[in-house]
């Protein structure tokens, strides 16, 4: 009996791609929780700032609240803020916005999200909403953690 040597290759490759495959299928997503800055706009003599958030954690957050300090466009601090995004739900998307009264949106160049000072809901202790949060700025405007 001959044996077909491409054949049987052939055969232990597609074997191993489903089981590489079959695995990483069975892998957890790692918990997330994403933060946008989508839009900064200008509103009389206010500064609007527009997040998306999306709650990939799991569980519904009854609270978040973000400590941000703002910079303007020297790099110095300009302000202290504290966002409020409510209740987000699980593996939903919300909009919410913030203004900063007296403030020029030119003269924000960067937003550092300084610390969680709520992160809470039934699954949750506190932690997880720093160590699952992913920031993004589709904007000129900086943001980071």
């Amino acid at each position: 009996m001959a044996i077909n040597y491409p054949n049987n290759l052939l055969y232990i490759l597609i074997a191993g791609f489903l089981i590489v495959s079959a695995a990483r299928a069975q892998e957890p997503v790692p918990p997330a929780l994403s933060i946008e800055l989508n839009a900064v706009e200008q509103a009389d003599n206010k500064c609007r700032l527009v997040f998306v958030a999306e709650n990939k954690m799991g569980n519904e957050l009854d609270s978040l609240a973000l400590e941000t300090v703002l910079f303007d466009a020297a790099g110095k601090v300009s302000r202290f803020a504290l966002f409020d995004f409510k209740t987000l739900p699980a593996d939903k998307m919300r909009v919410r916005q913030f203004e900063l009264p007296d403030t020029q949106c030119s003269s924000v160049s960067k937003i550092l999200i300084n610390g969680v000072a709520a992160c809470k809901g039934a699954a949750f202790t506190g932690a997880e909403c720093s160590d699952a949060m992913q920031l993004k700025s589709s904007t000129s405007t900086e943001i980071s953690g």
